[in-house]
């Protein structure tokens, strides 16, 4: 499963986010991380993550939540599925308190 995460114009806390992402041992282990660079600067306007397991899923969602908690304010954030999801990753995706989460090909 590919995701794309974009920050919708607040680039520092996609970067936090992408920090966090990469600091958590259980995120890494099942998903691969990588970012879509803009401009010369080295800002990234996106996160890019692929996993294949539900395992990998949830453990986005725990960074989630535990990322939520250290910050004042929720960034807007909006997570795309590439792709057709499997009924049980559609499931786990209405399940976790993800930002809002839409899919490139169809709805959940």
């Amino acid at each position: 499963m590919e995701l794309t995460i974009n920050a919708a114009g607040d680039e520092q806390a996609l970067k936090e986010f992408y920090n966090w992402l990469r600091d958590d041992a259980d995120v890494v282990r099942s998903a691969t991380i990588s970012t879509a660079e803009a401009g010369d600067a080295g800002a990234f306007e996106v996160i890019r993550m692929s996993t294949g397991s539900l395992t990998g899923l949830a453990n986005l969602g725990i960074a989630w939540g535990n990322f939520l908690r250290c910050r004042k304010e929720t960034p807007q954030f909006t997570i795309t599925v590439d792709g057709e999801p499997t009924a049980e990753q559609r499931a786990m995706l209405r399940n976790l308190d993800l930002p809002r989460v839409v899919s490139g090909d169809s709805g959940y």
